[in-house]
């Protein structure tokens, strides 16, 4: 994170889902956002030439988490209460790395929900994928769906219907329609249970009433209210799997309230869950080849389509070494371009070159080069 409390990887997905009708037959769409990003702390990893798994390294420089606490006032400023977030870094290591963090995020999330009003407060769950996808696939999809599930009734999702008279505008100003109701729902109960069968979380939605419209009877909008909020180490590979669930979860939701399914359900075994997947492994290999340098690792997805194990395993094995020399041979000359591109560092006559610099200090004002703004 940095003092303003934006954070190095945040991608924003949204999945559409509406159905193609004729013009001039009534049209609805739906829409479901999710939010990935880096862990909002001081911290980093050094790259390293002889180490493929570099120390993580802490700050304690933000005592008080105000860096932290900027970064989430700003999801609410996006989104919206609540904000859920799903932590999947390691609990258990022989040697503390990823479990440094853990403790750190639960601390900062601690104090800062002090502060807030209990309706208010961040919703943070962790979750060790990495520990549960040792066992198969199919129930690592499982578990990560009842955690969407959950996180889908609390903030519901985007639903409007077009017909010739009435614009995609105006469905912002139809009455405001909650998609939930957890009035029931301590969302600790949830969190703290999340290997127990205590979802039961694959009900209806309310809010679907008919309204009548002139000659035409009508859904009224529902609107999405907060964000799953979703992260690993890298925000990469664990976290790529997570959204996948979340996003299946949603198809559910969606293709129920355009009328296309019966239930909010979609099975595993649905071919529709297949071609999402596809959706998710390629968008995941592409954030993962702009940020990492190789596609992603999707053991996950593969062991559930059936891939021989050996396979899976030397893929793997091949992208991790792909990555590996990606961030220790050529991350600092991408930076570089990048940091040049956007113009925070501005060549100038008689001052040193970028590549001169240290690894952040063009952000400094040092030696002449520009500082940019907020917006720059």
């Amino acid at each position: 994170v940095n003092e303003k409390g934006r954070v190095a990887n945040d991608v924003e997905t949204e999945q559409i889902v509406f159905e193609d009708v004729p013009d001039g037959l009534p049209a609805e769409v739906t829409s479901v956002v999710q939010n990935r990003g880096s862990i909002p702390l001081f911290w980093l990893q050094e790259t390293s030439r002889l180490n493929l798994k570099p120390d993580i390294i802490l700050s304690k420089k933000d005592k008080n988490y105000e860096a932290t606490r900027l970064h989430f006032q700003n999801l609410v400023k996006r989104y919206g209460n609540p904000i859920i977030i799903l932590n999947l870094i390691k609990t258990q290591e022989k040697k503390p790395r990823e479990s440094i963090l853990r403790q750190e995020f639960a601390n900062a999330i601690d104090v800062i929900n002090k502060d807030l009003s209990e309706e208010n407060r961040l919703r943070f769950l962790h979750w060790d994928l990495h520990k549960y996808s040792r066992s198969k696939a199919t129930n690592v999809l499982l578990l990560l769906g009842k955690v969407a599930a959950y996180a889908l009734m609390l903030t519901g999702f985007f639903y409007c219907r077009l017909t010739s008279t009435l614009k995609p505008e105006e469905c912002m100003a139809w009455p405001s329609v909650e998609n939930i109701d957890d009035s029931d729902m301590s969302h600790h109960k949830y969190l703290n249970n999340v290997n127990e069968d205590a979802y039961r979380l694959e009900g209806n939605y309310s809010g679907y009433n008919n309204i009548t419209n002139g000659n035409h009877s009508l859904k009224p909008p529902t609107f999405q209210r907060g964000v799953l909020r979703t992260n690993c180490i890298d925000c990469l590979d664990r976290t790529n799997v997570a959204q996948y669930a979340y996003g299946l979860a949603a198809l559910g939701h969606q293709l129920h309230a355009l009328g296309i399914k019966d239930t909010p359900k979609i099975d595993l075994n649905d071919p529709l869950a297949d071609n999402l997947m596809g959706f998710y492994e390629r968008m995941g290999d592409t954030l993962a080849h702009q940020y990492g340098g190789s596609a992603a690792h999707n053991k996950v997805f593969r062991e559930r389509r059936g891939q021989w194990r050996a396979a899976t395993q030397s893929q793997e094995f091949f992208r991790t070494l792909q990555r590996y020399y990606s961030n220790a041979y050529m991350d600092a000359e991408k930076q570089d371009a990048i940091n040049v591109f956007l113009g925070h560092f501005q060549p100038q006559p008689g001052k040193p070159a970028l590549w001169e610099l240290g690894s952040d200090q063009h952000y400094r004002g040092r030696n002449g080069e520009t500082t940019v703004d907020e917006d720059g």
